[in-house]
């Protein structure tokens, strides 16, 4: 039920949205993850400045065009597509047993730390060779499947199609699932020559009981050492359980005396934690089209989309939010999200012989409107999750907002083509955002791109090595509004104050307002060639761009005299350079067997190429002039001291086992001030470069393909040894297992369990590449002769397996995320079986 996040050509802004606009069908804004793939007809993605500028600012990021299925003259066809899938947990960080975290007590001891204080029950288990793998107790394989119905055809004039789709997901525990429901209609129409209709809807509705979005932290971090059920506690008053007896044959403390982490288990629990959220999304378009005359058409569209979501958090008694002592808590919140788009698109196409001219001109107007109410209460009487929040006996908070935005947009574009070898575009597009500033709310954005169809030349005609060559240059300007409504205002705040010896309330104001903010503003510069070889057995496509974004919108630092702290303003500048590649091959080819692939590369060169004021760095902040909007900054881990280091150890205030980091100016202190700092970037949480790569075999009536994925140059701050799990000083929680240090142990690997360790995050920092093995699928499809028998056009069964293999160095969860493991599923590797059918 997660969101896509999908950034085009590198991060473009440093505070604001980077995701691309997403058209479905023409509703403007739509969302990825509410329509249903098997709708999906075609997927185009927009990237340069010049093919995003009809849809101006709000392609800022780039375009994703989704194009549904649409029917076709002629009989009713049916179609109906399945899977059915089997999800199991996989690529998990190994969990210290209760053997192992026992002995790192031993070993914390041996090196001069303190001893850890062990129960009875934790005793029995450790002594006994048990252990509790709660991840494994809580983590369970889970189902998974989708099933979509479709109706399609039409007459001469009219066609259409129909379909209805239910998706479910179970997650890995008990309580969290997502089903989605999906219905989605279009109809084209042609009344006469002179005019056409048509109208595509999608229904949209989603259920996402997530559970507890502690459990699987819980998991990790619970001591292996603790006891499931009460009844195998050895001495249930040798701990926090006796006081508090069994839950449901659970041992709420697990027979340990630590009451920070109860049995992960209760959170699983619908009476104990439930976090829903419902989701209703209706969004289409409707078009008109007239052509009055040849070569000239008038194309008006209303799209809108109306999201409703319904989200209720509930924490019982028995949860860890409340410790098994503490009475019910609940949050109730409703969203509301309506949009639409109204455009006016007028076009006028001439030819002749040499000469082909289209020109456009577009009308376009958009408004979005957000609402939320929230209420947040506390020690509920009974169990009444979110329904009956007015038994609580305490009101934590109540809030509303509002609030709305609009776009008007005006757009010419000229494209222009000669004898097919010379290709020209001219667009110039005006927008006005209102959530900008007086003065600064319209902007004039140009874009300019040409072309050379190289090919159509009288001296490629007996090319031998080519079968296709086009050249491209494209240079453009796009806008970014990306701030949320009324930021350019002074807000007001309620604030207590005495009144006479009274308590009273008045206002005070809120943030400071920026009357001068204006758009963001990106330049680029688009090379693309497009190749062919051996009558397009092999076709390739390289872009180069180069883009720079100015006047970018930060939520900038000022002098705290002004009353605040920091204001939005327009400063510093963002660049982003870089290659594609997309290589297409057909490797083998005959009667029987037939082998393609695809190879997609993409690397990108993202800078900050100018802050605020001037200066180079914004420590606070992790921006540096020259380096990624990402960066991790931090002092760089350079090994661990060891026992023969003990004298410079020490001289740093350190000792042997602790994380040693690089004295940069070697003056004997580790610094972090303005004037001396041994902190450096370390490197960017965005990637030097990806690799995609697709294998397809077609052998008789079978068919394989397999995808690999690969990502290189990630760096994360790890978030599993960032957090508990890592922290191996510390005996209260369970750790994943790493090589770490003793004096018997002298690595270098990960720091000691005894030793102080004031620069730990130094090891946190990790290279986080991978390579992935995503998905393997082999299908089989009947043969003519069988479907003629069966009366079917169309049987294809396959299985399907994704995401079995990955390969890292990373240390912890599924290195394509950064998980310490709050809210967050763990990594599945999912087995499916599936079917197409066409009848």
């Amino acid at each position: 039920g997660g969101e896509f996040k999908i950034a085009i050509r590198g991060e473009n802004t440093i505070t604001g949205d980077t995701e691309p606009l997403v058209v479905i069908d023409g509703v403007i804004g739509g969302r990825i993850k509410d329509i249903n793939p098997a709708d999906i007809q075609t997927m185009d993605i927009l990237k340069d400045a010049s093919s995003t500028a009809i849809y101006g600012s709000r392609g800022a990021n780039g375009v994703i065009i989704i194009t549904s299925k649409r029917g076709a003259s002629g009989k009713p066809k049916y179609t109906l597509d399945s899977y059915f899938g089997y999800k199991t947990p996989a690529h998990l960080p190994e969990l210290q047993t209760a053997q192992q975290f026992y002995q790192m007590t031993l070993d914390k001891v041996m090196d001069g730390g303190a001893a850890t204080a062990f129960t009875s029950n934790e005793m029995e288990m450790i002594n006994s060779g048990k252990s509790t793998d709660w991840v494994k107790l809580i983590n369970k394989p889970s189902f998974q499947t989708s099933n979509t119905l479709a109706i399609s055809g039409g007459g001469q004039n009219t066609t259409y199609r129909v379909s209805g789709g239910y998706l479910q997901e179970d997650g890995s525990y008990a309580t969290n699932t997502y089903k989605k429901y999906n219905l989605n209609a279009g109809v084209d129409s042609r009344i006469n020559k002179y005019l056409k209709m048509g109208l595509t809807s999608f229904l949209n509705y989603s259920t996402n009981p997530r559970g507890s979005l502690e459990a699987n932290r819980s998991a990790f971090r619970a001591r292996p050492t603790g006891t499931v059920y009460y009844d195998d506690l050895v001495n249930p008053s040798d701990g926090n359980d006796a006081a508090i007896g069994p839950w449901n044959d659970l041992s709420v403390w697990m027979g340990i005396k630590d009451a920070q982490v109860p049995n992960p288990l209760l959170d699983t629990y619908p009476e104990n934690v439930q976090f829903q959220i419902n989701t209703t999304n209706i969004m289409g378009n409707a078009y008109i089209e007239v052509a009055p005359f040849r070569g000239l058409t008038f194309r008006s569209s209303l799209s809108a989309s109306v999201i409703g979501e319904k989200q209720g958090d509930y924490r019982g008694t028995y949860s860890k939010d409340r410790a098994a002592i503490n009475l019910p808590r609940a949050f109730y919140e409703t969203r509301d999200n309506t949009s639409y788009t109204i455009d006016n698109i007028l076009t006028y196409d001439y030819s002749n012989k040499d000469h082909r001219i289209t020109v456009t001109a577009l009308q376009s107007a958009f408004m979005n409107t957000a609402e939320r109410y929230a209420i947040a209460v506390d020690k509920l009487p009974y169990a009444s999750i979110w329904y009956n929040l007015g038994t609580a006996a305490v009101i934590n908070s109540v809030s509303s907002s509002y609030a709305k935005n609009t776009l008007q947009s005006y757009m010419g574009r000229i494209n222009y083509s000669f004898s097919d070898k010379y290709l020209l575009t001219l667009t110039g597009r005006t927008d006005g955002a209102s959530q900008l500033s007086e003065g600064n709310k319209w902007a004039f954005f140009p874009s300019a791109a040409v072309a050379w169809r190289i090919i159509n030349e009288d001296f490629m005609k007996n090319s031998n090595l080519f079968s296709d060559l086009k050249l491209r240059v494209s240079y453009g300007q796009v806008g970014n509004s990306t701030v949320s409504p009324y930021s350019t205002q002074a807000t007001v705040l309620n604030t207590p104050y005495d009144f006479d010896g009274n308590s009273a309330f008045g206002f005070a104001p809120g943030n400071l307002g920026n009357k001068d903010l204006k758009w963001e503003r990106s330049k680029e510069l688009n090379i693309g060639l497009n190749m062919g070889f051996l009558d397009n057995r092999i076709v390739a496509a390289i872009e180069l761009y180069d883009r720079k974004t100015e006047d970018l919108i930060l939520n900038t630092q000022i002098p705290s005299s002004t009353g605040f702290n920091t204001v939005f303003a327009n400063v510093g500048q963002v660049g982003n350079k870089g290659v594609e590649v997309a290589l297409n091959t057909v490797n083998l080819s005959n009667n029987n067997l037939t082998w393609t692939s695809s190879f997609i590369f993409s690397k990108n060169n993202n800078k900050i190429l100018a802050l605020a004021s001037g200066v180079s760095a914004d420590k606070g902040n992790k921006l540096f002039v020259g380096s990624s909007v990402k960066s991790n900054f931090y002092y760089k881990f350079d090994g661990i001291w060891q026992l023969a280091d003990s004298v410079a150890a020490k001289s740093y205030g350190q000792a042997p086992g602790s994380v040693k980091v690089v004295d940069q100016n070697k003056d004997g202190v580790i610094s972090s001030t303005d004037a001396i700092d041994d902190r450096v970037v370390l490197g960017s949480e965005l990637p030097d470069w990806t690799l995609g790569v697709t294998n397809k075999f077609d052998y008789k009536n079978f068919d394989l393909s397999f995808f690999i994925y690969y990502r290189k140059g990630t760096q994360y701050r790890n978030g599993m040894l960032s957090g508990t799990m890592g922290e191996y000083t510390g005996t209260r929680y369970n750790h994943i297992v790493l090589n770490y240090w003793t004096s018997k142990n002298p690595t270098n690997d990960y720091f000691g369990v005894a030793a102080a360790q004031p620069y730990r995050e130094a090891i946190q920092y990790q290279d986080a590449s991978f390579l992935r093995i995503s998905d393997i699928t082999v299908g089989y499809s009947f043969t003519k002769s069988l479907l003629d028998k069966i009366g079917f056009e169309r049987v294809r069964v396959y299985a399907q397996i994704t995401n079995p293999f990955v390969f890292t160095k990373y240390d912890g969860m599924d290195p394509e995320y950064n998980s310490n493991t709050y809210i967050d599923e763990v990594p599945n590797i999912i087995y499916a079986l599936g079917f197409n059918i066409g009848f």
